[in-house]
Order: structure tokens, then C-alpha cells, then sequence
């Protein structure tokens, strides 16, 4: 990746890669697709009948081979409707949770079987008469409840969980899955490197060159070497003592959806967060057809384009379609933003469905990710929090574990005694408490109050003890605090307070003199800042 916003940010950003996501991919007997191509198998494979006796043959051989493979290797056939039920990878998760996880090798594995029933495309055969009398069979096609069978493993190659789903009668679609990330994981290990996760994402990795090379090399020449390897274990048909497939039912194997994601680890979660909620409030009109089609590189499509904003996991997403494609980004757990690219139709994006074409989604992936986070690079960063606030303004313990509450300048004495530590003499040559205290007699009894006092900005790195002498001095964190504090109290947050909740036309001076006037420019930009936040939520 190499785009404005990571140039913008690239002094808080750890790392970045790309990869691929989800990917499913579909296979499918294209000669089986119509009517007169299931009569010419049948006819091939030395049927003369077109019943659906016949036809349910082959299903039950199919049936058979599983099971008996399954039973072989010890595989756990869970029948789902019966466990846990779900739709919109229930399962998948549910095998995460009580299979994937107990293992550990790198090698080819199964976990599970789990089947299910679900209304596919498929073909029926009826008995009709002719006008003669004479019964005769018809193909009809129709959609009806089939058995499917999701075999969840892990794969030496793309590692796993991955699954492979085959539908148990004609016309045969399987599909298959895997998730780019476990195939970087599993290499990791292989090389035994260093890395950590969070969620479905590397944060840490020991060569993040390593980790972008590893993800590029995954093409479709390998994924369909191991589609071929599974389908070669599962998809047979038991002839008693041997099991076999025909030439005839040979799959064709192409891509239904693929996720291509690109994540940018920040070194700070907070700045993280801030960041995206400031790209969210600057970018949330972002969905116009026309700039939908400059992230996508396409021309205006107006009819298939929209953007809109939505929940995933608690936090905000946005998310825009092109054309049944989409490009999303969101903060998914708090320490990388995500943007990711999901091809539905590669049609409309110029690539082409057959598996060997996989590669090409990555790179195109990769230019839609980047052309949206160029969109998103033009954010103020000096207007970013990345937490420094929270030092002065939260409790925090001090080295013997003990909390020390924040400085708090509605108090006269604590605002007094910042006033005076703003003074230059005191970050030149430093102070002693005695000293404060002669000057600060109108707000402290005693010097045992300022040491008080003072011990909240010690901790807190605004203020430090000279080495081996008895005088303070004031840091530059908490000099440039005690002057934004003190202003922002003083010329900013009590003026505008103040005229917020008086009646402004009876205050209002004849001639009005520019800090007035500048009062009522900030209160009245406060009041649309509020209103539009308001519509907002």
C-alpha cells in the first residue's frame, strides 16, 4: 500500500498489510446445468430410466462414501438442526468453539461433519402418458430441500478452519472457503516467527515484510490444488468394496465472494479510535454515485451505488456498494482501522470468476482500499487526541500504588497556584514550597496544602524534583498544560458558559467590541456543533 493516508498518519502507524479475507468459492458441473445434460450423463453412465429412483442412486452412494470414510477416521457427523442451529456462519463459529481450537498440528485434519438441509436448485422426474397411453419420464427443474454436507478441516497449506460443501444430489454444487489470515497464521508457524492477533487481524508481527510476502503469494493455482486434494477424499460414490467417480462429474470451480482486506496497526489504540470517529463525522456523505465510482474506478452507476453507516460487533462501519460490490471501513477492535474490498460481482469490475484468476482480486482489492483511504487522508492530525488529556484529567496511582486525584481548577487556591507556576522563572530556575507559600498566602493556610497540591502534578510529569537539591521545576508537558488549561478556563470555557445561559439581547452592548462579538461567533458555532451532533445520534 502506498497512499496519502498512510504518509498522513505515518508517524503513529506500526505496521500495515493486505490480505485476503473470507474467499468463497463455488464448483459446478456446467453440463448438468439443464435438463438434456442430466439425461445424457444418466444415458453415459448406463441408465436408460430418468426416474427419480435412479437419481437418488447415485445420492445414496454418495451418502454411503461419506459415511464410511467418516467412520474410518473417526470423523463426528453432527446432524445441525440438533445442536445449535443458526444461519450467517453459525456454524463455522460453532466449530471454532468445540473442535478447531483442540488442535494444534500443521498437517491435514478434519474436525467435523456437520449436515444440514437446505432448498437448492435442482431436478425432479415425472411420470407422464402420451396420447397413446404410453408412460413415459420428464426432467423438470425445481428447488427443494437437499441434504448438504459441511466438512470443516484443517488444510497443511491454507490452514484452517476451512470447509468444503457438497450438496448430496444432482446437480452436485459444492462450494469451498478459507480465510486468508489462517493461511499467514499457519505459514508463521511453519517458520516458527513471532506474531499476536486480535480478532481476525495481526497487531504484532516479528518482519511485517514477511507477513505482506506471505499474503501475496497465496494465488489460485494452490487454492485449486487443495480443492482438488478434498474434493479427491469426499466427493466419490461407494460401489461396495471400492468407491470411485466418474470423468463425467468433474467441477469447474469459480469465485462467488472474496474479502480483500487492508489493515493499518496504529501504535496508539486511543488515536486509533479518535482518528476513525474524526473520519466518520468528516466522511459521512461520502456515499455520492460519483465518488463511489472513483473508489471503484468505474464509471458513475447510480442505480447500484449507496453508502451508509451500520453496526459490526458495537462499533461504527462505514459502507458503500458499487454495483453488488462493496468497500467498508471500520476500527474493529479499537487497534487497527480496517478497509475492505468484498467482490460479489466480478463482472462489473472487470475480473473473471474461474479460480486461477484469484490473484487478480487481490490486486484489485488492493487499488479500491487504497483509492478510499486516499479519500479519507484529509484529517487535521494536530486536532487528534491521543490520550494526553486523560493524564490531567483522570485518577492515577503514583509508584506506591496509591491514587492521586486530578488537578481540579474550579478550585480558587488550585487555580491560583497554576497562575503562578505559569510564570517563566519557575521552568528557568525551579521553586521551593516555602516560597510558593509566602506568595500564596491569601489561598493556602499552610505549606502542607501546596505540597498537596503539588503532588497531583508531580505525578503526573508536570512538575520534577532537581536532582540532589530541594528546588522544583516545571516540565515542559506542564507548562504547555498550566497554559492551555488556564486560558481555556479563563478566555474560553467561563465566557461562553457565562453568555450561554444569559439572555444575550439584554447583555448586548451598543457597540460590542471584538471579543464580544468573537463570544457570540463561538457560542452560536457551539450551538450548530451541538444541534448536528444531536441529528447525528
Amino acid at each position: 500500500m502506498n497512499n496519502s493516508f498512510l504518509h498522513q498518519f505515518s508517524d503513529n502507524i506500526k505496521f500495515n498489510y493486505t490480505c485476503f479475507d473470507r474467499v468463497i468459492i463455488r464448483g459446478y458441473i456446467r453440463s448438468l446445468f439443464f435438463e438434456a445434460g442430466i439425461v445424457l450423463f444418466l444415458r453415459a453412465m448406463g441408465f436408460h430410466k430418468l426416474t427419480n429412483g435412479v437419481m437418488r442412486l447415485l445420492t445414496d452412494q454418495l451418502n454411503a462414501h461419506i459415511k464410511k470414510y467418516a467412520y474410518k477416521q473417526s470423523i463426528p457427523i453432527i446432524w445441525w438442526p440438533s445442536v445449535d442451529g443458526g444461519v450467517n456462519g453459525a456454524k463455522l463459529r460453532y466449530v471454532e468453539k468445540h473442535y478447531a481450537g483442540r488442535y494444534r498440528g500443521k498437517d491435514n485434519f478434519v474436525y467435523c461433519i456437520v449436515t444440514d438441509k437446505e432448498p437448492v436448485r435442482t431436478f425432479v422426474s415425472r411420470e407422464l402418458t402420451t396420447k397413446n397411453g404410453k408412460p413415459f419420464h420428464r426432467l423438470y427443474q425445481c428447488r427443494k430441500p437437499v441434504k448438504q454436507y459441511y466438512i470443516y478441516f484443517h488444510d497443511q497449506v491454507l490452514g484452517g478452519p476451512c470447509y468444503l460443501k457438497i450438496s448430496s444430489y444432482l446437480p452436485f454444487h459444492c462450494e469451498f472457503y478459507f480465510n486468508g489470515h489462517n493461511a499467514v497464521r499457519l505459514e508463521f508457524d511453519k517458520r516458527g516467527m513471532d506474531y499476536k492477533k486480535n480478532g481476525n487481524a495481526f497487531t504484532a508481527v516479528e518482519e511485517p515484510e514477511t507477513l505482506q510476502e506471505i499474503a501475496n503469494s497465496i494465488n489460485g493455482y494452490t487454492v485449486q490444488n487443495r480443492i482438488n486434494y478434498w474434493m479427491n477424499l469426499f466427493f466419490k460414490f461407494n460401489k461396495g468394496t471400492y468407491s470411485t467417480r466418474s470423468k463425467h462429474l468433474q467441477h469447474e470451480w469459480y469465485m462467488t465472494q472474496v474479502e480483500v482486506c487492508s489493515n493499518i496497526v496504529f501504535k496508539s489504540a486511543r488515536f486509533c479510535t479518535n482518528l476513525f470517529e474524526r473520519v466518520l463525522d468528516k466522511f459521512s456523505r461520502f456515499g455520492l454515485p460519483d465518488s463511489i465510482a472513483q473508489v471503484f474506478d468505474k464509471r458513475p452507476y447510480r442505480s447500484g451505488s449507496k453508502s451508509f453507516w451500520r453496526l459490526y460487533d458495537n462499533n461504527a462501519c462505514m459502507k458503500t456498494w458499487f454495483r453488488g460490490n462493496a468497500v467498508k471501513q471500520y476500527n474493529k477492535t479499537g487497534s487497527f482501522i480496517r478497509t475492505e474490498t468484498t467482490v460479489n460481482s466480478p463482472k462489473s469490475l472487470g475480473l473473471k470468476k474461474p479460480v486461477c484468476y484469484l490473484q487478480a482480486y487481490l490486486w484489485s482489492g488492493l487499488g479500491c482500499n487504497d483509492r478510499f483511504l486516499n479519500c479519507c487522508a484529509d484529517v487535521d492530525i494536530s486536532t487528534i487526541s491521543d490520550g494526553e488529556e486523560d493524564l490531567f484529567t483522570k485518577p492515577i496511582s503514583d509508584h506506591k500504588g496509591r491514587n492521586v486525584t486530578p488537578p481540579d481548577l474550579r478550585k480558587p487556591r488550585q487555580l491560583a497556584l497554576c497562575k503562578e507556576l505559569l510564570k517563566p522563572k519557575y521552568q528557568a530556575y525551579g521553586f521551593r514550597t516555602k516560597e510558593l507559600a509566602l506568595l500564596l498566602l491569601d489561598h493556602f493556610r499552610n505549606p502542607a496544602q501546596i505540597r498537596y497540591e503539588i503532588r497531583k502534578l508531580i505525578v503526573r510529569g508536570a512538575i520534577k524534583k532537581k536532582k540532589s537539591s530541594s528546588f522544583y521545576q516545571v516540565t515542559d508537558i506542564g507548562w504547555k498544560w498550566l497554559w492551555a488549561s488556564i486560558s481555556s478556563t479563563t478566555f474560553l470555557k467561563n465566557p461562553i458558559i457565562s453568555k450561554s445561559f444569559k439572555n444575550s439581547v439584554f447583555k448586548a452592548a451598543a457597540q460590542p467590541s471584538k471579543i464580544e462579538e468573537a463570544y457570540s461567533l463561538i457560542d452560536q458555532g457551539l450551538t450548530t456543533i451541538t444541534q448536528e451532533l444531536a441529528m447525528n445520534a
